[in-house]
């Protein structure tokens, strides 16, 4: 919902509420990963669990979402906030094909609505 705050109290209203968001975030992450060369993981909204925490700035509930870890032991979570605005993460666990000296440990999304920002979180190997 990025009409506002979101009011609603109950988990499973919230979360047929911002399904829709949920989708669009899940594929800018897996996008994220595949435009950098790499095998995108399965980040399926469905895996996740989820639960509304008040928001420790506005005092509005967010939609939590954890996901467990897959085969691969990767693991995400994601956060909306009741003013619309969103972070989510999902581990990548992999090292950059074209960057031998760098290895993807996230993929990361943010933003507002229907605008959504991504990148890969790198570390780099030691010496």
């Amino acid at each position: 919902m990025s009409a506002g705050t979101v009011v609603t109290t109950d988990v499973d209203e919230r979360l047929a509420l911002e399904r829709p968001l949920i989708a669009r975030i899940c594929a800018r992450l897996a996008h994220e990963v595949s435009r950098h060369g790499l095998t995108a993981p399965e980040i399926d909204p469905a895996r996740a669990t989820y639960s509304l925490k008040p928001d420790s700035f506005s005092g509005d509930a967010a939609l939590m979402g954890q996901w467990p870890a897959d085969g691969a032991g990767r693991k995400g979570n994601l956060v909306i906030h009741g003013d619309g605005s969103f972070f989510a993460e999902f581990d990548v666990l992999a090292n950059d094909p074209a960057k031998p000296r760098q290895f993807v440990e996230a993929t990361t999304a943010w933003g507002r609505g229907e605008r959504i920002g991504a990148e890969l979180r790198m570390l780099e190997w030691p010496e």
